[in-house]
């Protein structure tokens, strides 16, 4: 989905010229050559850039989570699918947990939760996060949409050829959550997403 990204940055950068307007829609093709259909929301842009940018300097500040903090966010079970493995790390300059709760050959649940404390951590959240926020698209290969999730936003995104749903999502002010399953659709997704207690 990284394509969607450089989608709404081409957007943002028109943003001076369109100021005027409340919602900025346009069509554009994917890397297979299939029709997007896309719109950004430009309503209150300009404040919620300064949300933003006081959202990452405020991360910045933090110092992130230990190896033994990262791998307690991870649970035994989700869904009730027990977890067949797990990552810990803090490679790269952020710290990052992944485990898998593979259910059979088809069907499984990826979870990685990002720890978004420090410059890389907040460049993760900006990234992953923020830049999807109020953007909506859909094609023939899938969509990804801004939701409304526990009170906050979140993204949901589906790839068709995959039969693969992703919802991310931010927890407790500095967690960056990211749960992807195949063959898993976007209730039950959201369904694990609740069962989390996630604290950091």
């Amino acid at each position: 989905m990284k394509k969607h990204f450089y989608l709404l940055l081409a957007a943002t950068l028109l943003f001076t010229a369109c100021k005027n307007r409340q919602k900025y829609s346009y069509q554009t093709k994917d890397a297979n050559g299939n029709s997007i259909s896309a719109s950004v929301d430009m309503s209150n842009m300009e404040k919620k850039t300064d949300e933003m940018n006081q959202k990452m300097e405020a991360l910045k500040k933090l110092k992130p989570l230990t190896l033994d903090q990262l791998k307690a966010l991870l649970p035994e079970e989700l869904n009730g699918i027990k977890r067949t493995n797990f990552n810990a790390n803090t490679t790269m300059g952020f710290a990052l947990a992944e485990a898998e709760y593979q259910k059979d050959d088809t069907t499984n649940i990826k979870l990685a939760v990002y720890d978004c404390a420090g410059d890389a951590g907040a460049s993760i959240y900006a990234l992953t996060y923020w830049t999807k926020m109020n953007v909506q698209s859909e094609s023939s290969d899938g969509y990804t949409k801004t939701i409304d999730f526990n009170g906050e936003k979140a993204v949901e995104a589906y790839e068709k050829n995959n039969n693969e749903t992703t919802l991310t999502y931010s927890s407790g002010d500095r967690l960056l959550v990211v749960l992807t399953g195949r063959n898993v659709n976007a209730d039950a997704l959201k369904q694990a997403a609740q069962s989390l207690k996630l604290k950091a």
